[in-house]
């Protein structure tokens, strides 16, 4: 029988005659093959061919037939050893539209608010639409319009290797999804569109069309899409595979009100334009280019009335108290090229991305006084990375691996605080009009690797000397103007008032890689010796700053099947950090109108490590996916940084002295299906134990918390006319300062239901409840939300009425601990509404 090595389908098969000869024709065109031997009271042996005419001879022996070598199918799901398959068409309804629709309904795989997929708890690294590529990670795109009734089988490739020159050398835990499309869908042009109106206090608006093509050598998907109505599109249009490089926050920030921890759509007061253009064409050789243009203008308002409480040395505290309100005005814009052949033996995969993004906010600030806020900041990207691999034929399939990223950021930034702030420091205690801080940051990073493949091969256990070298180079500029009253702004002179500093990291160094691989057992173990350099130049003080650090930073990881149910994984790494630019400047900065930081240019180094151990457990034919993960981390440091309170000001200093941390979480997932009733259901649990040193007016805090966390989904038909869902969360937080100082503990509940009543297959009624329910020490608070539907459908038009938050609740209530700080909110969520909205097939 012969296989792909990709996912283990079957090409190709026939049986041997009385003298034991077989032959086998294929005509594909796969670099490699997977050939197996397998018979009633015989072992089965397997060899990985190259695709060419040859002999093959086997020397077969009795063995007992293992069921975990056999393809095992059932009426939703099926597959093999690094395989599951899920039928699509067992798990939807009448009332799913688009393929994410139906992968919420998957055992085993989630679908985040954001649009991100997790498979068994970890984030999918490959999303392929027939085994290619296109979207380059930003699947949000593919998985929010491509329609369910269009996908055959949703795949999962467990333990994926998407490189098929390192299939024999390097192995992989990571988790790959693949959509299977049906015949009729594949190598059409499909057109939807959808296109709403409604009210709530004004006009509402939900407009969009997508176009696609899906062949066997080109894939196309085009979407445009607009609306007031808090249908966020950002989940759409982002990379959640791609590294994201250079994402630090900024130096200076407007502090806005912050979203409450439920569904976007409840809060995201929006007008939002989106745009996607994704190509790929897949050429003879194994070789696909991919393309991608996305766009995005959004504007959004927040209004919020909160209470921040900091946590000071013995029992006192610190209130502030405001009322805030902000507009965001963001522009996006970003293009990705990418060309990849994936041969048996090549493998070349180049990757360019440039993108920008434009954000103007201005907000207000209502407490005693009022303040205006105005912020700028602009980020301008561009990223290349290349990957190359090279075998060779022989046995020991000798080769080279080289890998190298290179990026480049710039970002300037401005933040207005009206009227001035901090006046001890600005301008002589005096009374001032308006305080502008403006900060330029660039940033430069180039990291390289050259690895030998298999340069010692022992049975099987293989040894990969690497070299490797990476710069760092970033460059700051900040600056502080003021008004004083009211006229054009002016720079404050003062070499403490202003930055500019260049800072550089360099790492080179060889590492030993020893990997082992065998079917049921692998490992890998990384020994990195590297020197580290880096300098520090400081204009405004005139000091440049050396250091010189000799770095052993080893890994290891392993994977252990015991059968294709049971599963052991683990990991754990020595690291060491170093801050940068952010937190090296030694002149003033305004970060916002609450924190005025000034650091020290003094170079430090902490050290850490963490190990993760997983154990999971599948059973396919019973739909049934659990692990269980543990995940410990510690670390030492050599400066903190200190917070000093006067009034409501909180400046942060650079203090050298010695502090170590940890954290330990212990995390259970179960997630099971039924062919009864399409039961499901999806449980998380959680505990988490942390200890972290806090320096706040001069004393030192170690500040320890501990939270429960506890997630349930579930899903079911009562009847085939009648659906029920339902999702609860509880979390349980609390704290204390390591002296005696109890942090009142805060519980948050939430359950959301929701029933869809089907009185035919054009006609349905959705209804959903939501409840919410925060508790501390003092206050109780409840909050209800209430929704319901109307969908009918008419020829190829399906038209949905609904009515969002019934009851109208205008605040949704909550607290929460961040680090020593306590937080309490009402926030303005978006009032009831109704809308009429008609989705139709244009081709």
């Amino acid at each position: 029988m012969l296989m792909l090595p990709t996912d283990s389908t079957i090409v190709a098969y026939n049986f041997s005659n009385v003298g034991g000869d077989y032959t086998i024709r294929y005509d594909g065109k796969q670099p490699e093959l997977l050939l197996t031997v397998y018979g009633f009271n015989v072992q089965r042996q397997i060899k990985r061919i190259f695709n060419k005419s040859q002999r093959l001879d086997f020397t077969i022996s009795e063995g007992a037939i293992n069921l975990k070598e056999f393809t095992v199918k059932s009426e939703k799901i099926w597959g093999g050893r690094d395989t599951v398959n899920y039928i699509v068409d067992a798990f939807r309804d009448t009332t799913d539209i688009v393929i994410a629709d139906v992968l919420r309904k998957m055992p085993g795989i989630e679908v985040e608010e954001s649009g991100q997929i997790k498979y068994r708890g970890k984030a999918i690294k490959k999303f392929y639409i027939e085994n290619m590529d296109m979207l380059q990670g930003r699947y949000g795109v593919a998985t929010n319009n491509v329609s369910a009734s269009d996908i055959a089988t949703v795949q999962v490739f467990e333990n994926h290797q998407p490189i098929n020159a390192l299939q024999d050398v390097a192995f992989s835990d990571d988790a790959a999804i693949n959509l299977k499309l049906k015949e009729g869908a594949k190598g059409i042009y499909s057109f939807m569109a959808n296109t709403g109106g409604g009210y709530d206090n004004g006009f509402l608006w939900n407009e969009g069309i997508t176009g696609m093509f899906f062949g066997k050598t080109r894939q196309h998907l085009a979407m445009y899409k607009t609306n007031n109505t808090g249908e966020d599109l950002s989940g759409e249009l982002q990379s959640f595979t791609e590294e994201n490089t250079g994402n630090s926050a900024p130096l200076a920030y407007m502090v806005a009100p912050s979203p409450p921890d439920i569904p976007k759509q409840r809060y995201y007061f929006n007008n939002t334009h989106g745009v996607s253009v994704s190509t790929l064409y897949k050429l003879k050789d194994s070789t696909e280019f991919s393309f991608t243009l996305n766009g995005m203008r959004d504007t959004e308002n927040r209004n919020s009335r909160t209470k921040t409480t900091f946590i000071l040395p013995g029992a006192d505290t610190l209130s502030i108290s405001e009322l805030m309100a902000s507009e965001a005005n963001v522009d996006k814009l970003d293009c990705d090229f990418g060309l990849m052949r994936n041969g048996s033996l090549n493998y070349l995969r180049s990757f360019v991305n440039l993108s920008g993004d434009w954000q103007n906010t201005t907000g207000s600030v209502f407490n005693n006084n009022t303040l205006e806020q105005t912020y700028k900041l602009n980020t301008l990207r561009a990223v290349n990375s290349i990957h190359w691999v090279r075998r060779g034929k022989d046995k020991g399939r000798w080769g080279t691996e080289l890998n190298s990223r290179t990026w480049f950021q710039s970002q300037p930034g401005q933040l207005q605080v009206t009227p001035g702030v901090f006046s001890d420091v600005l301008n002589d205690s005096l009374p001032y009009a308006a305080v502008n801080q403006d900060v330029v940051m660039n940033s430069f990073e180039t990291r390289n690797s050259l690895m030998f493949l298999s340069s010692v091969v022992w049975n099987s256990i293989r040894i990969h000397p690497a070299f490797f070298f990476s710069l760092q180079q970033q460059s700051l500029k900040t600056h502080l103007l003021k008004s004083l009253s009211g006229e054009e702004l002016i720079q404050i002179p003062g070499d403490s008032l202003a930055n500019e500093l260049d800072w550089l990291r360099s790492k080179a160094g060889v590492s030993i890689n020893i990997t082992y691989q065998r079917r049921d057992f692998n490992a890998e173990l990384s020994t990195p010796l590297q020197h580290q350099f880096i300098s520090l130049s400081d204009a405004g003080t005139g000091e440049d700053s050396h250091r010189h650090t000799l770095l052993f930073q080893p890994f290891v990881r392993l994977r252990y099947s015991f059968t294709t149910r049971w599963e052991l994984s683990g990991s754990w790494f020595y690291y060491n950090r170093n801050p940068d630019l952010n937190t090296l400047y030694s002149g003033y900065v305004v970060q916002n109108y609450r924190t005025l930081n000034r650091y020290e240019s003094k170079l430090s180094d902490s050290y850490g490590s963490n190990a993760i151990l997983k154990l999971a457990y599948k059973d396919i034919m019973q739909f049934l996916f659990t692990s269980l993960e543990f995940n410990y981390n510690c670390y030492n440091g050599e400066v903190m940084y200190a917070q000093e309170f006067v009034g409501s000001v909180m400046k942060t200093t650079l203090v050298e002295m010695p502090n170590n941390g940890n954290y330990l979480s212990l995390t259970g997932r179960a997630s099971k299906g039924f062919d009864w009733k399409k039961l499901s259901f999806n449980f998380e649990g959680s505990l988490g134990i942390g200890s972290t040193p806090q320096l706040r007016q001069g004393k030192l805090i170690q500040y320890e918390s501990r939270g429960l966390n506890a997630n349930l989904t579930g899903s079911m038909a009562l009847t085939n006319a009648i659906l029920i869902a339902n999702k609860c969360s509880w979390s349980h937080v609390t704290g204390n300062t390591g002296q005696g100082e109890q942090l009142a503990a805060i519980s948050n509940f939430i359950d959301a239901a929701s029933v869809d009543i089907i009185f035919s297959p054009a006609l349905f009624l959705s209804a959903s409840f939501e409840y919410y329910s925060t508790q501390n020490s003092d206050r109780r608070q409840n909050f209800y939300l209430i929704d319901a539907g109307l969908t009918y459908s008419w020829k190829h038009v399906r038209f949905s009425l609904d009515w969002s938050n019934v009851l109208n609740t205008k605040n949704y209530v909550y607290s929460y601990y961040s680090s020593m700080n306590s937080y309490y909110s009402e926030y303005t969520i978006r009032p009831a509404a109704v809308i009429l909205k008609a989705q139709f097939k244009l081709y």
